[in-house]
């Protein structure tokens, strides 16, 4: 069947014997009608939101082509690796993951939980909104998923089966080309196309010797490097939040890949949300200064928790062979940190340069300043590709966000 809002109730009766029982109004909207800041900036799956008014629901439906108009085909089947994905993580960190209901094979559907009393954790930062515990907490997600589906811990055939159960090849493929692959000659149409408004400036950077050795060094990390399950795609519109809560949604693009890869891909946000806040408008100055002060601390604050916590989890349960080994989790910690700064600027670079949506800089309103934002992250990202494999600690990092900060924004005030 195919769902529709007409016959998505039915369905959901059919399904949980608990949904409406007092046969109550049943409210239905389709994921897409509403605001973006209400249903994100997805564009690929059917999503429904159904509620009895005592039980809040997402119906989700996989289909071979996206719900938005692009040229894209899908795997059938990733609804079934996107569900058993989350029952792993609901294992692991079970506040953190929406509640799950049910998963019909045959139908492609699964029903979870819907989240949305809590807001789009990109939404709300863009509205200068900032979250305390969120670092602690997706520090944690991250840690504890990555340890807990690694080698580390797992026996060796369980690892081996987890890796192949969840090879996930298509939409692996969707994020390699996204990530790693700009085409910067009319030539090329593997790649993702460049930005006609950046296309001079954008081409120079991305067909810059240095980044493209960078990018493929990162791309052969992301294709080969499989230690453990990833989330694929964390971002912050795929995370819910409050001033105490967070769910993570979304695991479609789930495969076995790099320690580094989620912390790289959602810290990447916090970059792009503090290039962004050096441009967009705020109400004052101090305002502007403490949500810039706040992503710093975003960036700093999740790697530690991520490294603290995966540290504990390895004290705790790993495998003897990994335990008591000097230098082993500072070397783990280090690799990590080059790493995801090296997989964030391919992520920033790959989405900035393309005509694709990127809505922390699609806020500002203001050409020129959202052009400003744009043309700093992209500088930003070169540094940092460059110099990936150099970095020592998270405050070397910070320190050269800074300095490109303070050398563009003296340039442009001379022209």
């Amino acid at each position: 069947m195919t769902l529709t809002k007409e016959n998505v109730t039915d369905y959901v009766k059919s399904r949980l014997d608990f949904f409406n029982t007092d046969g109550g109004p049943v409210t239905v909207s389709a994921i897409g009608e509403g605001s973006v800041e209400e249903d994100g900036d997805g564009f690929i799956n059917m999503v429904y939101r159904v509620s009895d008014g005592r039980y809040h629901l997402i119906v989700k439906q996989s289909s071979a082509t996206p719900r938005r108009d692009i040229d894209l085909t899908l795997d059938m089947n990733r609804f079934k690796l996107e569900y058993e994905s989350m029952q792993i993580r609901k294992a692991i960190v079970p506040d953190l993951i929406p509640d799950l209901y049910d998963c019909d094979d045959e139908n492609r559907i699964f029903i979870t939980e819907d989240v949305s009393h809590l807001r789009i954790s990109r939404f709300q930062l863009l509205k200068g909104v900032t979250f305390p515990l969120l670092a602690d907490q997706v520090g944690r997600y991250m840690a504890a998923n990555n340890f807990y589906t690694s080698e580390y811990y797992l026996d060796g055939k369980e690892f081996r089966d987890l890796s192949v159960h969840f090879m996930n090849p298509t939409m692996r493929e969707i994020m390699d080309v996204g990530m790693f692959l700009t085409s910067v000659t009319p030539e090329d149409t593997v790649g993702r196309p460049l930005d006609p408004d950046f296309m001079t400036f954008s081409r120079r950077i991305c067909a810059d010797p240095d980044v493209r050795l960078a990018r493929q060094k990162l791309r052969h990390l992301f294709m080969t490097k499989g230690e453990c399950l990833i989330h694929g795609d964390l971002h912050t519109s795929n995370i819910f939040v409050s001033q105490t809560e967070a769910k993570i949604i979304d695991m479609e693009y789930t495969f076995c890949g790099p320690f580094s890869y989620d912390m790289g891909y959602f810290l990447a946000n916090f970059i792009s949300q503090y290039a962004a806040a050096m441009f967009r408008p705020f109400a004052s100055e101090q305002l502007r200064k403490n949500f810039k002060d706040y992503c710093l601390f975003m960036i700093r604050e999740t790697y530690h928790k991520f490294c603290h916590y995966f540290c504990q989890y390895w004290r705790e349960d790993a495998k003897d062979v990994y335990q008591n080994v000097p230098g082993l989790q500072e070397d783990f910690c280090l690799t990590t940190l080059r790493e995801f700064i090296g997989f964030a600027a391919s992520a920033m670079l790959g989405r900035i340069v393309s005509p694709i949506p990127y809505p922390d800089y699609d806020d500002i309103e203001d050409y020129v300043q959202r052009h400003n934002a744009k043309c700093y992250s992209i500088i930003l990202n070169r540094q940092m590709l460059v110099k990936w494999e150099s970095y020592t600690s998270i405050d070397e990092f910070l320190s050269d966000m800074r300095t490109v900060e303070h050398i563009y924004c003296d340039n442009i005030k001379n022209l």
